[in-house]
């Protein structure tokens, strides 16, 4: 109010009645009063500065104060977006708008967004067809034909829900929180051209340029390679997405101190030896003496927390034998958080024998483990009903993958043996991994729930199978394939991966791209308390890998299977503060028991060119 006044004026008079020794009642507009000698106290108004009043008897003042707020008619809010927009247009800014009608000029480039919206929309909603939260998400882009076009598709129960509208316009942008987003940097991003759009009323950022950004990211990519060749490495592979195929098999060689400071040595030493110590009194204490073993616990947790710090800062001194580097190599990728991470001194199997002949120095052996033989029938099924609830929720999200392998399933049969006479003779069969155990079937089904949930149902609630199938078709394209990929990943089977030949399926799963230690991880009741311990020793060595980890090893080797599995079940639960160094950290996020993990995304091979005047 104060804003207008100042802008335009008082537009509409006070309206009063007579008082004592001259004074006057203000019967209506009390807030435009109180607006003018705010405006006076702040210096913006002169004392004397005269305002225009419609004088009333006092027998009228009720009725006209009533009529004051009864006989009116409020602008639309579509009104108020296009007015603010025209006011733009004119060669105002949004900061003078903002200024003159004392509001913000994030709520005036709101309007403009709205203003753009296709006029046809905006019909729709001034008259009432279309809600004001539904209006708002066709913001979310500009393209008028294509807000229309998915209008057109909606039926009204989906044109009532504004994230389903937007999930469909904004298909072919990138989230602000994508890994390879944060990789690149918005400011660089920006910097190079692109364009972003921030969801009105929402905390989501799209970036509008998808070919700039790959673009930046590969550029960045062929960079950091680069620089890694010139670090001297017999072998640098560099890749957007982690291929766990490339470290699989690879042992490792570890940089040693070099020009380290002797008193950081000395630590190092000390804290060992004090950690020996303890370990001996632990051995000889009376294991019915609860407190003494607390206390010993506690002094081993803080020398082991004092060793780490040190080895930690010995890393700045650490370096790895040139004569080794020849023979190894590494491996970079964007990891799931969009940090660019580097895993060196890494030894393929055909390089082992030229780098012994190199160097005695000891290999780090850190390929993961094969699985132990004499697994539980009964947690093999366990394991595959888990890995089955992830490649579910990562097809029935993924609609394209879903249609390739439904067609080519279907095609494969339909063209070895002829069809059926009447209508396709298809249908799909929901897994429920039965001789799974219960956890493993729950979580099963809590995986595509969320999937479940929006996906469109009122079809289904029409009269007969034809009136279902009318309403059906009326369902956007988009629809129709989340429907198709929600089906297609009920049908899929539990199975591990056993290292076999790939199927389809296995193909399928890997270009998903999801990886499934961010959906499971193992507990002392779904993995560690079913395995024997000679298996959770192996898996703690493997974790934290080298001299190390053999040390643990050795140290909990007498130890009981259950206080080693709630050790581990500990590190998997929260590997941020139990799983150790940075590097062991990233092993324990992403560990798995053998075939669990989908295997890595494989290109497809370009077909032969056919030769001569058959081909012609």
């Amino acid at each position: 109010m104060k804003a207008s006044i100042l802008a335009h004026g008082l537009m509409q008079n006070l309206v009063v009645t007579e008082g004592k020794k001259g004074k006057y009642h203000v019967i209506a507009g009390a807030r435009r009063l109180e607006a003018l000698k705010a405006l006076q106290a702040e210096g913006h108004l002169p004392k004397d500065h005269a305002v225009p009043c419609q004088v009333v008897d006092v027998e009228q003042a009720y009725e006209m104060s009533l009529a004051e707020n009864v006989v009116r008619l409020a602008m639309h809010p579509a009104d108020r977006f296009e007015a603010f927009n025209s006011l733009i247009e004119q060669g105002l800014t949004a900061e003078q708008v903002a200024t003159r009608f004392g509001t913000t000029p994030r709520q005036v480039e709101n309007s403009m967004r709205l203003a753009r919206i296709a006029p046809a929309l905006i019909q729709e909603y001034r008259d009432e067809k279309l809600t004001f939260d539904a209006l708002v998400a066709f913001a979310v882009i500009d393209d008028h034909a294509k807000q229309l076009s998915v209008y057109e598709s909606l039926n009204d129960g989906q044109k009532k829900r504004p994230g389903e509208i937007r999930s469909i316009l904004t298909e072919q942008l990138v989230e602000a929180e994508d890994k390879i987003v944060k990789f690149v940097g918005i400011d660089t991003y920006i910097e190079a051209g692109g364009t972003k759009r921030t969801d009105l009323f929402g905390e989501e950022v799209y970036l509008e340029n998808p070919e700039l950004l790959n673009a930046l990211v590969s550029e960045k990519l062929k960079l950091a390679e680069k620089e890694l060749q010139a670090e001297g490495w017999g072998w640098v592979q560099v890749d957007q997405e982690h291929d766990w195929q490339v470290t699989a098999g690879c042992s490792r060689i570890e940089p040693e101190p070099v020009d380290a400071p002797q008193e950081l040595l000395d630590e190092k030493a000390a804290v060992e030896t004090e950690l020996d110590a303890l370990e001996e009194r632990w051995d000889e204490a009376d294991p019915d003496d609860d407190a003494l073993l607390e206390e010993i616990q506690g002094k081993q947790a803080d020398a082991q927390e004092r060793l780490d710090s040190v080895i930690e800062r010995l890393q700045a001194y650490a370096k790895f034998d040139p004569d080794q580097v020849k023979h190894a190599g590494c491996y970079a990728y964007i990891s799931h958080s969009g940090v660019f991470t580097v895993e060196r001194g890494l030894v393929k199997r055909e390089a082992k024998k030229a780098l012994a002949k190199a160097s005695t120095a000891p290999l780090d052996d850190d390929q993961p483990a094969e699985q132990p033989k004499g697994i539980p029938e009964s947690l093999k099924r366990d394991l595959a009903a888990y890995r089955l609830g992830v490649a579910q929720a990562a097809i029935a999200s993924r609609p394209a993958i879903a249609f390739d392998l439904l067609v080519f399933k279907v095609a494969k049969n339909a063209l070895s043996m002829r069809g059926p006479s009447d209508g396709p003779n298809v249908s799909l069969s929901r897994e429920f991994a039965m001789y799974s155990g219960k956890d493993a079937r729950d979580f099963l089904t809590a995986q595509t729930e969320p999937v479940a949930e929006g996906l469109p149902r009122g079809w289904l609630e029409a009269g007969t199978e034809a009136d279902q199938f009318l309403a059906f078709q009326q369902l956007s394209d988009y629809q129709k394939e989340s429907l198709l990929a929600y089906c297609v990943a009920l049908t899929l089977q539990p199975k591990l991966d056993e290292g076999k030949e790939p199927t389809a399926y296995d193909v399928a799963l890997a270009q998903t791209s999801v990886n499934v230690a961010e959906f499971w991880r193992p507990t002392k009741d779904n993995f560690l308390g079913r395995v024997t311990k000679d298996q959770l020793l192996e898996i703690g060595r493997e974790l934290i890998s080298g001299e190390r980890g053999e040390t643990w090893a050795g140290k909990n080797a007498n130890e009981k299977k259950g206080d080693i599995a709630s050790e581990l079940h500990k590190a998997f639960s929260d590997p941020d503060h139990y799983g150790g160094s940075p590097v062991q950290i990233g092993r324990v996020k992403n560990w798995l028991p053998k075939g669990m993990a989908f295997m890595a995304a494989t290109e497809p091979k370009p077909a032969k060119a056919k030769k001569g005047k058959k081909a012609a």
